[in-house]
């Protein structure tokens, strides 16, 4: 019988060869994997660092109007207003309240400032109105003139020319009082003619002055004039030069103007045709909100 020798090397060399090119396929697909996995993620990186694009906001413009009293603090309130919203800009036109109330009658403004109660509109329009901050007319005098505070009867016989000089007021040596007022149908001589002057007409001598500033150069530059201006424009420069006198022992300051112990008390009002919408909604949102009365605080208009 012949006994066939079996070679135990040939079965281990044959099980090594097909195990060596299973270990060299099952590599080869755990590369290929790898580098699929590693291309997906660079992928989702480089996608979640693109920004979203912004869209870019329309431009808004609302056309404004304001008197005297009104126009710096409506100028403070814009430019705060566009710091924090860009795309919103303003034009702001000057003039009386007459004037800017009929721009907003008429359409020709989308809101306006204004001092005290708005004229009516020659159009029946019902209009709308928000009361933005308290302010005063303030009787003033150069800081050379040792007067400190008059009754009101006495400031009434200073306009109207029934007494005319300083020493009827205790100050002697003074020249004649130097009377000066604004033109008719500005928003201060209103409410001193309506609170003063009553129907007491002022006196024939009295100097028109056609502005705040001129107010401010010609009774801080002559120590016997006397005249009148917004409490919130008595700032800066003004407030060095010219003295706001007590009336009937009540000074001009914030807090008697907004109880209302100081006469010469008048509110800033926003005022618009008609309810506002869009943008000037939202700004006179802001306006009135705890934003805007830290610009416009109660009593001092700016």
């Amino acid at each position: 019988m012949l006994n066939f020798a079996k070679h135990p090397t040939n079965e281990p060399r044959a099980s090594s060869a097909q195990g060596c090119a299973f270990d060299f396929a099952q590599g080869r697909l755990c590369l290929m994997l790898y580098s699929w996995l590693l291309i997906v993620v660079l992928l989702l990186t480089s996608c979640s660092r693109v920004e979203t694009p912004r869209s870019t906001p329309t431009p808004v413009r609302l056309r404004l109007a304001a008197d005297d009293a009104t126009h710096p603090l409506l100028q403070a309130l814009t430019e705060a207003y566009s710091g924090i919203n860009p795309n919103v800009f303003f034009s702001i036109e000057s003039g009386n309240p007459e004037q800017v109330a009929q721009q907003a009658y008429t359409g020709a403004a989308d809101l306006v400032a204004l001092a005290g109660n708005p004229p009516p509109s020659r159009n029946a329009v019902v209009p709308w109105l928000g009361d933005l901050a308290s302010d005063g007319v303030a009787i003033v005098v150069s800081q050379q003139n040792p007067m400190n505070g008059l009754t009101l009867q006495d400031v009434r016989d200073i306009f109207a020319g029934v007494r005319g000089e300083w020493s009827d007021f205790g100050i002697p040596d003074r020249a004649v009082i130097e009377v000066t007022v604004r033109e008719e149908g500005d928003g201060g001589r209103l409410v001193f003619d309506q609170v003063v002057m009553g129907k007491i007409p002022l006196s024939p001598s009295a100097i028109v002055l056609p502005n705040i500033e001129t107010v401010v150069n010609y009774v801080s530059s002559r120590p016997d004039a006397i005249g009148y201006l917004p409490t919130s424009r008595i700032t800066g420069t003004a407030q060095t030069v010219l003295k706001a006198i007590a009336i009937d022992g009540l000074s001009p300051a914030p807090e008697n103007i907004v109880n209302g112990t100081y006469r010469l008390s008048r509110n800033l009002r926003l005022l618009a045709a008609r309810e506002p919408q869009g943008e000037a909604r939202r700004f006179v949102a802001w306006a009135l909100s705890g934003a805007g009365r830290r610009i416009a605080p109660d009593g001092r208009g700016s």
